[in-house]
């Protein structure tokens, strides 16, 4: 599948990349899908037109190719697995890592409106790491999500700790006056640990579809959105949250804190040995409770 957002220098060269890691067998089998005028680009891993479907959001700075090995995994468990590349991201149109929740949200809304098109079963939502809480967004708003995976999860309201406060009120005031300055994510993530176990770690830099860069009014919406799930229910029949015992971004104390102040019932599903990168050093773990969560919600579902 070639990403004709790349030159063909980039392209031969991440195709080398995917070749060394033994992925190309699973990006062989998806269907790229592209809508709207930025435009967004989605990829396709289609089970059966009457199957339940699933959209995945990937997480900070990422893209859909690089979940590839567990899109299309879950796949073969029975559902059409749907990843975006949200604005700004990846093969997606737009300013690069430029974009609002509420602009998120509407791009998947559309999606919807488009898949329904074309597959009849129940959708559910599956959200990594930042894409939790954008796919938490959309939730709150759209009774066609009937389940919601999300892999960790935070909220503005909740913040982790004293430094994560301060941080997150420091962009209220930055996006004020310097709303297009540009910050780079490793000054607040520590990107080298968490991808110190992962494969392509050393291709990282190499990488031209990944975000390191962030406009400060995406931080400030990403970080100030509010929540609905503190005061009432989501319109979904099921939601879960996914973490690794050993997450180094979201502990798993301020997980079950979260989950036991919020009105909406979560289930949580805890990987033991897990870390944040769950979708990459935990793919069998990840994708055997994700498939099982997933088919327990929409049977539920369909017996409601």
């Amino acid at each position: 599948m070639p990403y004709r957002c790349q030159t063909a220098q980039q392209e031969r060269g991440r195709k080398r990349v995917l070749t060394k890691l033994g992925l190309m067998p699973y990006i062989e089998r998806c269907e790229v899908m592209e809508f709207g005028e930025l435009p967004l680009h989605c990829e396709l891993y289609q089970y059966a037109p009457e199957a339940p479907t699933i959209i995945f959001i990937p997480g900070i700075g990422t893209y859909s190719q690089l979940y590839c090995e567990l899109l299309s995994r879950m796949s073969d468990q029975g559902f059409n697995l749907v990843s975006i590349d949200i604005r700004g991201h990846g093969c997606s149109g737009g300013r690069r890592g430029g974009y609002k929740v509420s602009e998120v949200v509407a791009d998947v809304r559309q999606l919807l409106d488009r898949l329904q098109q074309r597959f009849d079963g129940p959708f559910g939502l599956f959200g990594c790491s930042l894409g939790a809480r954008l796919g938490l967004a959309v939730a709150e708003q759209e009774n066609r999500i009937v389940a919601l995976l999300c892999h960790t999860l935070f909220l503005a309201e909740m913040p982790p700790d004293i430094w994560h406060l301060m941080g997150w009120n420091s962009l209220y005031f930055s996006n004020l006056f310097t709303p297009q300055l540009k910050i780079n994510l490793r000054l607040f993530v520590d990107i080298d640990n968490l991808l110190k176990n992962n494969p392509m770690s050393k291709y990282a830099d190499r990488d031209p579809l990944l975000v390191w860069d962030y406009p400060v009014y995406t931080l400030h919406s990403t970080y100030s959105y509010p929540s609905t799930i503190l005061r009432e229910a989501l319109p979904v029949n099921s939601a879960a949250i996914i973490i690794g015992g050993r997450d180094e971004v979201i502990s798993l104390h301020y997980t079950r804190n979260l989950i036991k102040k919020s009105v909406q019932e979560f289930d949580l599903i805890v990987i033991d040995e897990g870390n944040h990168m769950l979708p990459f050093n935990h793919v069998d773990d990840t994708l055997q409770a994700s498939c099982a969560w997933f088919h327990s919600a929409f049977k539920k579902h369909s017996a409601a």
